[in-house]
């Protein structure tokens, strides 16, 4: 497959309180900071750049000086409203990391979690110290058309996750393994790159 010659490099988001948020990213979600500065007047604005890509600079930056709106509060099922953010994604490796993502959110204060089940994944929706949407989410082994979500208790064992998932997957139509969606994905990625290059 061709390189790709575009794709995502990076999110930024501005910050009422940029020294509350970057402790926030850090201490809770395990982004590291790659680097920092100082844009001067007129724009005046102190940026943290975080990662967790050592082959990225950064994935994420910090901007101070936001002065719309306001810090949304209360619990949401995906795509928030009321703010410049529909969400920040961030991608975890197993249901337990989930779990402890979501302890760890809670001791820093974000408690109104909402655990939804969208088939191909199982995602925790809350808001950040700002009220910006926040998902944290995990791959599930198998795809089912979306939009999907329903409910969910992440208190209960993985076995028993996967098996209400895969029961509540091969319910709808146009299930199939991630894996086969994935490769179909793939060829269709593969056709829209050598079109794009032969122009």
């Amino acid at each position: 497959m061709n390189m790709q010659s575009v794709r995502f490099g990076h999110f930024g988001i501005n910050c009422f309180n940029i020294t509350a948020m970057e402790d926030f990213y850090t201490r809770v979600i395990g982004m590291v900071v790659a680097d920092r500065g100082y844009v001067p007047p007129p724009a005046d604005r102190h940026l943290v750049f975080m990662t967790l890509d050592p082959g990225e600079h950064h994935q994420f930056i910090l901007c101070s000086g936001r002065t719309e709106g306001r810090i949304e509060k209360g619990p949401f099922r995906g795509g928030g409203r009321g703010s410049a953010i529909n969400q920040i994604s961030f991608h975890c490796a197993t249901l337990g990391d989930l779990r402890r993502a979501q302890a760890r959110l809670a001791a820093a204060g974000c408690n109104d979690g909402t655990p939804i089940n969208h088939g191909n994944a199982w995602s925790i929706y809350i808001r950040d110290i700002e009220g910006n949407p926040m998902e944290l989410y995990v791959d599930s082994p198998w795809y089912t058309p979306q939009p999907c979500g329903e409910a969910f208790d992440l208190s209960l064992s993985d076995e028993e996750i996967f098996r209400q998932t895969e029961a509540m997957c091969r319910a709808r139509p146009g299930f199939e393994h991630a894996e086969t969606w994935r490769a179909r994905l793939a060829d269709k990625i593969r056709i829209s790159l050598t079109e794009i290059n032969d122009c």
